[in-house]
């Protein structure tokens, strides 16, 4: 990705950087939900297993 040789404007830069971290507190957010139904999927499958196995 190629940088601008002009720095954009305080109030640009500000934005932008309150977009970048809220996007940041997005993906925290999705890797502790994905996180999540992942091992809740693991606990299916073993549950399942173990109830075709009787």
């Amino acid at each position: 990705m190629k940088r601008h040789k002009n720095p954009a404007p305080a109030h640009e830069r500000a934005e932008l950087e309150q977009q970048v971290e809220s996007l940041r507190r997005d993906i925290r957010q999705l890797q502790v939900e994905h996180d999540i139904l992942k091992k809740a999927n693991e606990l299916l499958k073993k549950a399942w297993a173990s109830t075709c196995e009787s």
